[in-house]
């Protein structure tokens, strides 16, 4: 957070230093013409080389200005790195568990079957087998940070006592969309979903849908919240507007739109019964 702060105020002060440059050039090019008028008339050597500076400033803040925005994209990228390389270790950290543990289970249920406590094997089994399902139902796609990122999602939400059901019937094994590019995609709307679930009673619920037909992968995403309003529902995906005061920037659904039109897909939202579905597709 505050490299990012950081490296915000390094770009706004860079784009501020070249326009004010721009700017006093104009200004002397403005002051030398109300003062002689002639030098720019004649067109001499003079009116060359500041129309030659002018445009070498223009050039130079138009090229300052492109890197800034590359750069910015790769800081946006490497955080994003850095994220899905911690939700990969977090994964990574719980199939060890798992394996670790499988022997110790073994050890338990052949214990309780020699006491010949049926009941008991049936619960431990059940367990066991529910707790492993939690993470073996994110590793159905062919991405390991896009099941580290759902495994890391699934997590998020059980601590606020919201349950992820997860319908995952496609690998996204061709996708063409970036990973890094994916993972914030879908992130982005979880992350909207549990934020409004963590404050509401009763049972909740995120439900996520990945399948694919011929042409297109889609993803839908619902979540059993307060809803969308109907006089805000379509500016959502508006850059700067958002529903958390001062929590939010309002970039999350606005990036997450401009990403799948990059790629040629699309996104829309709609309130159903209840829930708030988002809904995606991107073209194969």
């Amino acid at each position: 957070m505050k490299r990012n702060l950081a490296f915000n105020k390094t770009i706004l002060s860079v784009i501020i230093l070249n326009v004010a440059q721009v700017a006093i050039l104009i200004g002397i090019m403005v002051f030398q013409y109300l003062r002689d008028a002639s030098v720019f008339i004649t067109f001499n050597s003079e009116t060359i080389s500041y129309i030659t500076i002018v445009l070498i400033s223009f050039l130079n803040t138009f090229i300052n200005i492109k890197d800034i925005h590359r750069l910015g994209q790769i800081n946006s990228k490497n955080d994003i790195l850095v994220q899905t390389l911690s939700q990969l270790e977090e994964l990574n950290k719980t199939l060890r568990a798992q394996r670790h543990d499988f022997m110790n289970h073994l050890q338990v249920v052949y214990g309780l079957i020699e006491l010949e406590e049926f009941n008991d094997t049936k619960d431990y089994i059940d367990k066991v087998y529910n707790d492993i399902q939690k993470v073996s139902r994110v590793m159905r796609t062919s991405n390991p940070a896009f099941n580290a990122l759902l495994q890391a999602k699934v997590l998020a939400g059980e601590k606020r006592g919201i349950e992820t059901r997860l319908n995952i019937n496609s690998r996204f094994d061709k996708i063409k969309i970036p990973t890094w590019e994916f993972c914030r995609v879908i992130g982005n709307i979880i992350d909207n979903a549990i934020y409004v679930l963590q404050n509401t009673h009763g049972n909740k619920y995120i439900e996520i849908n990945l399948h694919e037909d011929i042409k297109n992968y889609y993803f839908t995403i619902k979540d059993n919240g307060p809803g969308i309003p109907r006089d805000i529902i379509d500016k959502i995906f508006e850059a700067g507007f958002t529903t958390k005061d001062t929590k939010g920037e309002g970039m999350g659904l606005a990036i997450t739109k401009e990403i799948l039109l990059n790629y040629g897909g699309s996104i829309n939202v709609r309130v159903d019964n209840g829930e708030t579905i988002f809904e995606g597709q991107i073209p194969k």
